[in-house]
């Protein structure tokens, strides 16, 4: 349920076009992105190329001396007046002119994961170092120093840990982030989905919180089996593994909203939402106190995802708030291409009219069951607040 995000694929030009007043660059369409690529490389459409996206590091190597005084890190950049999201370079990154590996790769299909090929790891906000280095001081503490040394190597971890501990996030439920506009194949896409009935929130730019729990057994062992009571464990994670630190601003949340009695009498549910106070990502809506917005609430028994009209009823009777509504409609009236969705993520926050909205959410819920969701981030935010 929880796979890693692959940061550089394999690829085919969709398109090229010239750049007015340059003569050095021109720009591509790969998926639903445009890069700006060197007319040097000499790229055509129907090249299989490697695109890297966005908030992809590279390795400080002698070929990426271009990257450095951006510290090797793929953001979203104006160039001649065009926005440009990701990097275009060609296969031969890959093979460095091998003979073999040059029929390895030109054979490869569109997709191929090459994020491992090239070292390319993800940005990470200081949220994410912070629990990187709180999971790796976990580890270190490992009195079994044999399973301490193995835990550096990959296929340990993926045959011998528990499921529960590779994930270091509930098992029972997704992760909170959705695929971009631009990564959808957008044409099949829209064609399968374009009368699907969708409803469509404004995306926050503070931390993505989930909020969970099982009934577990309240006592070990023999005294189980005689007394097989249970008991609600509460279950609180940031976006990418469960938070124990009652002190941090996620338990805080969850004390101030009272969910772990919320979830506690309906323990089947899981709340995730966007979380801030004064200090998270540099407070852009100018919020004077900590909150939540919720997005998603979820049984997680069932596989049973509220829609929006559910959630906000359930968040009324329990005292808390969506993430706010901008449409409800069918797909198809947001546009019928990828640059009509970028088009429709423009604007400003609900929260703030002051600031640009970081994005929107497109979700389809039938009868409980996610047909699909993505989202479309405001590439004016991305230029005026990423870099």
């Amino acid at each position: 349920m929880n796979e890693e995000r692959n940061l550089a694929h394999i690829e085919i030009i969709d398109w090229i076009k010239p750049i007015e007043g340059a003569d050095a660059i021109e720009l591509c369409g790969i998926l639903g992105w445009q890069c700006v690529i060197a007319k040097k490389d000499n790229f055509k459409v129907g090249d299989k190329v490697v695109y890297i996206e966005v908030d992809s590091v590279l390795p400080d190597l002698p070929q990426y001396e271009f990257l450095k005084e951006r510290k090797f890190r793929i953001r979203t950049i104006k160039l001649r007046g065009c926005v440009s999201q990701g990097l275009v370079l060609p296969l031969s990154c890959l093979h460095h002119n091998d003979p073999v590996l040059i029929k390895i790769w030109n054979k490869a299909n569109p997709g191929e994961d090459v994020t491992e090929d090239l070292k390319i790891v993800k940005y990470l906000t200081p949220t994410e170092k912070e629990e990187l280095f709180q999971q790796e001081i976990k580890i270190q503490n490992d009195k079994n120093k044999l399973r301490k040394y193995m835990m550096r190597y990959s296929w340990f971890r993926r045959l011998f840990l528990s499921r529960h501990q590779k994930m270091s996030f509930p098992y029972w439920i997704s992760k909170t982030d959705e695929p971009r506009a631009q990564s959808l194949h957008w044409d099949e896409f829209y064609n399968q989905f374009k009368d699907k009935e969708v409803y469509v929130t404004e995306k926050i730019d503070y931390q993505s919180a989930t909020f969970t729990g099982k009934m577990i057994p309240k006592f070990a062992g023999i005294l189980n089996k005689i007394l097989p009571l249970k008991k609600y464990q509460f279950v609180v994670a940031s976006r990418n593994m469960i938070n124990n630190s009652k002190s941090s601003l996620y338990w805080q949340i969850a004390k101030k909203y009272n969910l772990e009695q919320i979830l506690k009498s309906n323990p089947i549910l899981t709340i995730q939402g966007e979380q801030g106070d004064t200090k998270v990502q540099g407070n852009k809506y100018g919020i004077k106190d900590q909150q939540l917005w919720i997005f998603n609430i979820i049984n997680h028994e069932k596989g049973y995802q509220y829609d929006y009209d559910e959630m906000n009823i359930y968040c009324t009777l329990n005292g808390l708030q969506t993430v706010p509504l901008l449409y409800k409609c069918k797909l198809s009236e947001l546009g019928t291409t990828v640059n009509d969705i970028i088009e429709k993520s423009k604007g400003k926050s609900v929260l703030n009219n002051k600031i640009l909205r970081e994005g929107i959410v497109i979700r389809c819920i039938e009868d409980g069951k996610k047909i699909f969701s993505f989202k479309a981030i405001n590439p004016d935010f991305l230029l005026k607040y990423e870099n």
